[in-house]
């Protein structure tokens, strides 16, 4: 499990991100405005270093210029700390959120408050919840030899551990759709070989038509469409 203090490099620091009051300064009891950071809910990870730009909530006073989040397990095991700074966002970088299935808690850092300009709390930070998984793709081939059309899909996925897209194992749902239409059917489900990573599917037809291929989302990695291939 990695942890990430809130002194790393992260880009909210270094956007102006102050630490809060020392704690012998009490927060003012009449604070009733809260303050939300506008993180989404599935993050997807398709590199080693994936910076977003996330910025605070519509909800947060105009006067709220830093706030920090920490990210937080299941089982109350501090992740990774980030926020937003005086130019209203904060970089989060992905990868600090793995595991890929990891599902993290966000909650304010320490005393819960965003600051304005003179250090002072001025809101309650909102909590948050994120669950990260690691990004598909899939890759669609065609060939139509006379009333025979085959379609190949091969799909990959991020591996976190070697930083790159492998092969993906889980078997493709391979879909047409009539040209001018906009409604999809599916033609049916095929798993890859296991020597060439490929996943073929073949139909009778002498029509041209619109293809795609999908793998479905799992417990770790997300779904995943191909382009849509005229055959």
């Amino acid at each position: 499990m990695r942890y990430r203090t809130l002194l790393l490099a992260t880009g909210v620091l270094a956007s102006g991100l102050l630490v809060g009051p020392n704690a012998a300064e009490a927060a003012p009891q009449a604070i009733t405005a809260h303050c939300s950071w506008m993180l989404p809910a599935n993050l997807t990870l398709r590199a080693p270093r994936q910076n977003i730009w996330v910025r605070k909530g519509p909800d947060c006073p105009k006067t709220a210029n830093t706030a920090t989040w920490m990210g937080r397990t299941a089982a109350g095991t501090a992740i990774y700390g980030a926020g937003f700074g005086v130019d209203g966002g904060g970089w989060m970088d992905v990868a600090y959120t793995a595991p890929c299935g990891q599902a993290l808690i966000w909650t304010g850092w320490e005393d819960g408050y965003a600051y304005d300009a003179n250090n002072r709390p001025v809101a309650i930070l909102r909590s948050a919840k994120t669950l990260t998984k690691c990004g598909a793709a899939v890759q669609l081939t065609g060939v139509r030899k006379s009333t025979r059309t085959t379609l190949t899909a091969r799909a990959t996925y991020y591996n976190e551990k070697t930083g790159k897209f492998v092969r993906h194992h889980g078997r493709v749902l391979f879909q047409k759709r009539d040209v001018g239409s906009n409604t999809w059917t599916d033609l049916g489900w095929a798993y890859p070989n296991a020597t060439t990573g490929a996943a073929s599917y073949t139909i009778t037809t002498n029509r041209s038509r619109d293809y795609r291929a999908f793998v479905p989302s799992g417990k770790t990695v997300t779904y995943a469409y191909s382009l849509t291939k005229r055959v």
